[in-house]
């Protein structure tokens, strides 16, 4: 399960704005909302056993990780960094198998597929999306899905 963990303070407006104008804006959240620095955040990626719910690793993330996170059959795990890397990491305990750059932030999907006998893993790339809006260090541009193939053993 991917985690960000980036807090911010609210402080709700007086009296309610008027809905049919705050949603020209952009994002309304009852009142003034400021994130603390990006520099700030980060985030974690946490493997569950399903049939126990007992926690079976973890991995600290130096951001949040917004990509998406594919598990194998054979306790794999894929996902993305905004440090603009691929990861492969043992869902049993949490090490980093593989560390890939990657051409900007990852905050896409992220899934393996089997073409033609090859077990192959793609990963979206690029544009962060509204995460951009309030933290424009993040950078990435355009869209990009690059795909591995893996090797058999």
């Amino acid at each position: 399960m991917p985690t960000t963990d980036w807090c911010g303070e609210f402080k709700r407006d007086a009296a309610p704005q008027d809905a049919e104008k705050e949603h020209t804006h952009g994002f309304y959240f009852g009142g003034e909302l400021k994130f603390d620095p990006w520099s700030a955040a980060h985030g974690r990626l946490t493997a569950f056993e399903a049939s126990t719910g007992k926690e079976k690793s973890r991995y600290d993330a130096p951001k949040p990780i917004l990509a998406g996170v594919t598990v194998t059959a054979g306790d794999l795990i894929f996902t993305g960094e905004l440090t603009s890397e691929l990861l492969a990491l043992d869902a049993r305990t949490g090490k980093i198998l593989l560390r890939s750059a990657r051409d900007g932030p990852s905050a896409g999907g992220v899934v393996t597929y089997d073409a033609r006998g090859v077990q192959n893993v793609a990963i979206v790339s690029g544009f962060v999306g509204v995460f951009n809006s309030y933290a424009r260090d993040i950078g990435g541009a355009n869209t990009t899905v690059t795909i591995f193939r893996l090797r058999g053993k």
